[in-house]
């Protein structure tokens, strides 16, 4: 500290400063000491760079000053969990983020007995519409796989196939492979669930393996020649072989509809289709969605794919690990997708009229 004596002003600006700072170091057992404990921790550390970054929004919440930091982990109710939820209100995403973020952290908690029970357990999450992702119509499907890069073809006939997430698609290989389908335990819901085997058609399994068996050629205007690429343990890998990341799965994906002409061409006739769709149906999509087909996207088309060989919800929702709701709200699209390819023609011909 200054010598109050000689500089005043100073003295007084420090004692300020760390009144009105949050503290760097909380009292044993309290939610500011837990929040510590947890972000120097394996668990929180085994976590993606986004996924901490997404939970540190949360905890610095818990553990300023003037919020928990300084209450007893003991302390915290459901009640008050319950109104830092109905506070956020108006931006029912993050709230829902937060009993989750408080979740976790309290589960981990519990069995190096640093709390008791879990608070946020208690305190159910708002409920919110599940726009979901607009299904690739038939239309662009049949445009990637004539025009896209090799591994971005294989990415799209695996999201179909498979109806998971492009954070699964990554992880899938010859090792997940039997009978007459594959094995999977989603990364987002794996703490909550187990493995489970989607059945394939017998067209789908016997093409991913024979992608088991053949490299990837990959092309590029800066090379000399092509470059043919295999790993015996992954479906999908980049240019280099290597392993993919989520991230890095969408800006592969994102590179090849902005840097080329075919990819440039699907956006712009996308966004006609999808401008079309919104009007006459009245969606409520994402943003990117008026962009774009998201990777995200390939999992209703895979849905759609199954109602259209005959499969009910439930048999549906079973085979591709997804709750009967999701199924159900991705099914809205049924009809309204089977005149998608008709309605694409149709652009097709003003544009040759042009």
């Amino acid at each position: 500290m200054p010598d109050a004596i000689k500089h005043p002003a100073r003295f007084f600006a420090e004692v300020e400063r760390r009144r009105s700072s949050t503290p760097t170091s909380y009292p044993a057992g309290s939610i500011g000491d837990l929040i510590t404990r947890y972000r120097a921790s394996d668990e929180f550390k085994r976590l993606s760079g986004g996924t901490q970054s997404n939970y540190e929004v949360h905890m610095r919440r818990f553990e300023a000053h003037d919020t928990w930091g300084m209450v007893a982990v003991r302390d915290l109710a459901p009640i008050t969990v319950q109104t830092a939820r109905d506070a956020m209100k108006e931006t029912a995403v993050m709230a829902n983020q937060m009993l989750s973020v408080g979740r976790t952290i309290w589960d981990w908690a519990i069995p190096l007995d640093l709390a008791k029970f879990n608070p946020f357990d208690k305190v159910r999450d708002f409920d919110i519409p599940d726009r979901g992702h607009v299904p690739w119509p038939s239309w662009v499907i049949d445009y990637v796989r004539t025009h896209a890069w090799p591994d971005l073809v294989r990415m799209m006939r695996l999201g179909v196939m498979t109806c998971q997430r492009g954070s699964d698609l990554i992880r899938m290989g010859p090792e997940h492979r039997d009978r007459n389908g594959l094995w999977c335990r989603p990364l987002k819901t794996r703490k909550r669930r187990r493995s489970f085997h989607i059945p394939l058609a017998a067209a789908d399994a016997l093409e991913i393996d024979r992608w088991a068996e053949r490299p990837v050629t990959f092309t590029n205007a800066r090379w000399l020649k092509p470059i043919d690429r295999f790993r015996e343990d992954l479906y999908l890998y980049s240019p280099k072989g290597a392993q993919y990341t989520a991230d890095g799965l969408r800006a592969r994906w994102g590179r090849w509809l902005a840097d080329t002409p075919e990819g440039r061409e699907i956006c712009r006739r996308w966004k006609e289709w999808i401008a079309a769709q919104v009007k006459k149906y009245d969606w409520d999509i994402e943003p990117d969605d008026a962009d774009h087909p998201t990777i995200h996207g390939l999992r209703g088309t895979g849905i759609l794919g199954r109602a259209e060989q005959g499969y009910e919800v439930d048999q549906i929702a079973n085979d591709i690990g997804m709750s009967r709701q999701n199924v159900e709200h991705y099914m809205r699209f049924k009809d309204q997708m089977q005149v998608a390819a008709q309605g694409q023609k149709r652009l097709r011909l003003v544009s040759n009229e042009d």
